[in-house]
């Protein structure tokens, strides 16, 4: 096992781990009154949440163990899904995790925008696309498509868990997949239609679990993992954040 050595900045919080075989990564330790170690990938930085008893050779030890992990999900956290930016025929976008390509076509006749073996069809007169009314079509087609895809596993896992918010929201949200309020209120991250549908349907059921137990409890994850056996996978996926 390769133990990393550990190099302070400036800061006494956040530090520079050197691994043996010469990766480095930036990382804040953040002690804490807990029981057990973990890490977290966030916001493309490693955060390390340690008792305060843990010396610092024991936790090294077991950022060690992790490294090739560390370094896996720093990489898929530098990639960002791929959207719409200039509306122009033959750009690329992704629904549910697959790349589709934006397709202009000039019909005799106006039809709506329409998906179709990869590729978004939106329909442009003779005389040259408007990049004002392809931008309008394709907003649109992909605010219905992210509202029907979400309404949908919000309404197959509800009758599967039995679980059932007062009012679910869809929304763009910056910082988080989803929130479950205490007033038993639930907000989904209008920008879950980039990813597969299973990341989807983790999303709620994580939301829907919060109905039961609001906090982050072995009693919470149980449950979750119930109804999403695959919820470590599709989190480490998301790089999901609390």
């Amino acid at each position: 096992m390769c133990i990393p050595t550990i190099y302070s900045n400036m800061s006494r919080e956040r530090k520079t781990l050197r691994f043996e075989d010469g990766r480095e990564a930036e990382a804040i330790i953040d002690k804490g009154n807990r029981k057990n170690l973990y890490i977290q990938i966030k916001e493309g930085e490693v955060v390390i949440k340690t008792p305060a008893f843990m010396s610092e050779s024991e936790m090294m030890r077991f950022v060690a163990s992790r490294e090739e992990w560390i370094f896996r999900s720093l990489s898929e956290c530098a990639k960002k899904p791929v959207r719409l930016e200039y509306f122009t025929d033959g750009e690329q976008f992704e629904l549910l995790g697959e790349l589709v390509t934006l397709k202009f076509i000039t019909p005799e006749r106006y039809k709506e925008p329409y998906l179709e073996g990869g590729y978004l069809y939106i329909s442009v007169p003779k005389s040259g696309a408007d990049i004002f009314s392809v931008k309008r079509d394709a907003e649109r087609f992909i605010t219905d498509f992210a509202n029907r895809e979400l309404r949908e596993s919000c309404e197959r896992l509800i009758r599967l868990t039995r679980l059932c918010p007062k009012k679910i929201t869809i929304k763009p949200m910056k910082s988080c997949w989803g929130r479950c309020s205490s007033n038993g209120n639930i907000s989904l991250n209008f920008y879950l239609y980039e990813h597969p549908k299973e990341c989807m349907d983790y999303v709620v059921i994580h939301e829907l679990c919060h109905l039961v137990h609001m906090d982050h409890s072995s009693q919470f994850w149980e449950l979750v993992e119930k109804y999403c056996p695959d919820c470590k996978e599709i989190r480490r996926r998301l790089n999901y954040n609390e």
